[in-house]
């Protein structure tokens, strides 16, 4: 019956443990949040810019391009805490038995 409860008390994430993993999945959802807030604003921004910018011309072209850099490198960032919330959200495993290195016998 020892070995039953010790199981189960490994498979059990300690309080402190879930508490930890809340705070690291609230952290990265309120980075993720203000993140897309900016690209929001920076997006509010480079559109009232390009309004007076002449339709087809050199430098709406260029403004074009680096708000699509600007956009994947926003998306990676966001990609990234995304990742980063999806991680903190995984319990790490159980060590068991199989996990632990076995030493090798000499002859």
């Amino acid at each position: 019956m020892l070995a039953v409860a010790g199981t189960a008390a490994a498979q059990t994430p300690p309080a402190n443990a879930q508490y930890q993993q809340t705070v690291r999945q609230q952290q990265v959802s309120d980075q993720l949040q203000k993140s897309q807030q900016q690209a929001q604003q920076r997006q509010n921004v480079a559109n009232m810019a390009q309004q007076p910018l002449a339709q087809g011309s050199a430098a709406r072209n260029q403004q074009e391009q680096a708000d699509r850099a600007q956009q994947q490198g926003e998306n990676a960032r966001q990609q990234d805490l995304v990742n980063r919330y999806r991680d903190a959200s995984t319990p790490p495993p159980a060590a068991t038995a199989s996990d632990t290195p076995k030493k090798s016998q000499g002859h």
